[in-house]
């Protein structure tokens, strides 16, 4: 069977999609298949890509969480389908891309969507809290992380990975279907 992940129907059946598909396009988030040797998936927002003011300006935090909980769940299916198919688990991997990222700015509906979205996936679906990696921090963000990640629980730092160059470094790749 063809592994090739195609975003476009999940995309056009996620709740308010015909106004959040405006905003956030496959160049921003997409989910795709990690390599030809295995089945597991790779989900990747590029948050400081997506214009979040304006977003959120047409949607509630309710509907942003309710997308986001969305794409957790198709991920959740996919990945227990592939597991039953080849007999193995399959994992699902969150990149967070933070290029463009504004530490000061943006739109605060928007985080706050996103981390109530993160701690309801995590009590939906505790079989995906598997790693997540971050890319891209910007350098102040970075040196705070560094100085807090052993302030962290155990179980939080064994889920992450920081990652500051590599296939989707910040002049890698321009838009994320490239990676399709």
């Amino acid at each position: 069977p063809d592994k090739k992940w195609d975003n476009a129907p999940v995309a056009e059946a996620a709740p308010g999609a015909s106004t959040i598909n405006t905003y956030i396009t496959p160049s921003q988030c997409i989910t795709t298949t990690l390599s030809p040797k295995t089945n597991d998936l790779v989900y990747c927002i590029r948050a400081g890509k997506i214009n979040d003011v304006s977003l959120m300006s047409q949607v509630s935090i309710d509907q942003m969480v309710d997308f986001f909980l969305y794409c957790k769940e198709v991920n959740a299916m996919v990945a227990d389908m592939r597991s039953l198919q080849s007999d193995s688990v399959i994992q699902v991997i969150t990149c967070n891309d933070l290029s463009g990222v504004k530490l000061i700015g943006g739109s605060k509906e928007f985080r706050s969507s996103l981390s109530l979205a993160s701690k309801k996936a995590n009590e939906l679906y505790p079989a995906l809290n598997g790693r997540t990696l971050l890319l891209n921090l910007p350098k102040l963000l970075g040196a705070l992380v560094k100085l807090f990640t052993p302030l962290f629980p155990e179980k939080v730092r064994e889920r992450l990975r920081f990652v500051s160059d590599g296939p989707l470094g910040k002049d890698s790749v321009g838009d994320l279907t490239e990676v399709l």
